[in-house]
């Protein structure tokens, strides 16, 4: 008797273990630093000045899923005021 309650005590520790284990807190903001500029760009073939993010025509890929704060630090090397929307 006093085998199986001690079975069971450890069998709903491991469990409780397991699920913590599996828990992912991550942090609910991502950080983005961007630097536009001009630059030399080929979309179809023709060489042309384009505008670059990060030196990539087009710009990165940004990995964020529902709920995430995304904060953009933007530095314009452009000759001109830049305006960014989504």
């Amino acid at each position: 008797m006093r085998h199986a309650i001690v079975l069971h005590f450890l069998l709903g520790l491991f469990v409780c273990l397991g699920v913590i284990s599996q828990l992912n807190a991550e942090d609910p903001y991502v950080y983005l630093n961007w630097v536009v500029e001009y630059g030399e760009i080929s979309p179809l073939g023709v060489k042309q000045r384009g505008i670059l993010i990060n030196g990539q025509f087009p710009g990165p890929t940004v990995n964020v899923v529902t709920n995430d704060n995304v904060i953009v630090e933007v530095e314009n090397k452009l000759d001109e005021p830049l305006l960014l929307t989504w």
